[in-house]
This record gives structure tokens, sequence and C-alpha cells, in this order.
């Protein structure tokens, strides 16, 4: 069993360090156990983080920048722990299974996570790019060394797909289940 740590980059180093910023992000996610996504306003978030509007504001764009850079910082949270006992479709199912799980007891949060990663402001682009990163990272992990590249991306867009299909609605297990499958149907003899 080997753990995989995130080792951030330079350029991550900046606004969620910051202490407004912290607390907006926090304050979000507990106003996001309280009222729907599309009921809270950048105000309602500085009100509850004790932070000037303006100061949040100067760290994110939109309430829906804040919600993707959440997600960021709890899908960078989720441990990576590959089994190399394990052959790789079990590997990928597993990760996988854990991605889609990720917010399944955060029902608000998830709704949230939908809503503002599908968004096409600039804020949210460059978070999107990130959680793009980190999934591309876990795929190729769970890969190991030496996997073709189609596999790589062929997985990586089933994974996508089973987000978007979590984050629609569908029961968070039965997704978790079908992307299995898939994993199955993509690697049926594969080894890396």
């Amino acid at each position: 069993m080997a753990d995989v740590v995130y080792l951030r980059s330079y350029d991550d180093r900046g606004r969620v360090d910051d202490t407004d910023a912290r607390r907006a992000l926090n304050a979000t996610v507990e106003l996001l156990r309280e009222i729907p996504y599309e009921n809270v306003t950048m105000s309602m978030i500085a009100k509850r983080a004790g932070v000037r509007y303006g100061g949040i504001r100067a760290h994110f764009g939109s309430k829906d920048a804040i919600v993707a850079e959440i997600y960021l910082d709890r899908l960078r949270a989720a441990p990576l722990t590959v089994d190399v006992e394990q052959d790789v479709r079990a590997r990928i199912a597993e990760q996988f299974c854990e991605l889609v799980m990720l917010l399944a007891d955060e029902p608000g949060l998830a709704a949230a996570c939908s809503a503002a990663l599908i968004g096409d402001e600039p804020g949210v682009r460059s978070i999107r790019h990130r959680i793009n990163a980190e999934y591309h990272r876990r795929v190729c992990t769970a890969l190991r060394s030496g996997a073709w590249p189609e596999v790589t991306e062929t997985l990586h867009f089933g994974l996508i797909g089973a987000l978007v299909q979590a984050g629609c609605g569908r029961d968070t297990r039965e997704t978790a289940d079908a992307l299995a499958g898939a994993v199955a149907a993509v690697l049926p003899d594969y080894t890396p």
C-alpha cells in the first residue's frame, strides 16, 4: 500500500491561505447546510464570515468561484492511496468510487458544486482547470506508469461523466457502481 501525497505548485499558494478567504470558504459551507445555493449571496457569505464584502470580492469574483474553490480543497484533501497489490481495475474503481462519493454526505454543497462548476466565469475556469489536473493526477497514479494515453483519457472522461451524472441527481452509490462497470469494460485485461 502506498500513500500518494499532493504537492502544491507555486501558483496554488494564494488566496486559500489568506484568513479572509478561508473564512469565506467556511462560511459558504455553513450557509449551504442551511439554505439552497440559489439563495446564497456574496453579501450573506461576507456577513457570516465576518469579513467586509470588498475583502471577499478581492479574493473571489463570485459565489461560484468560492464554491469551486471549496470543491478543489475537498478534492485535494481526499486521500490518494494506491494498493500496489490490487489489479489496475480495482485501483481505478476504488479511486473513482471515493471521488464520486466525495460530497455524498453534503447534498447542499454537492448541488452547489454542480451548479458552480458548469458556469463559464473566468474565475471558475481557472479553478476548474486545477480540478481537472487533480483528476488527471489521480487517474495516472492509480494506473501507475506505462499507461497508454488513450486509456488514461478514456478513464478521465468516464470519471467526469459520472461526476456530472451524480451532480444531476443520480444516486451517488448507483453512479459509483456504474462507473466501476465502465472501468471494467475499458480495462478488461489491462496491465500497465
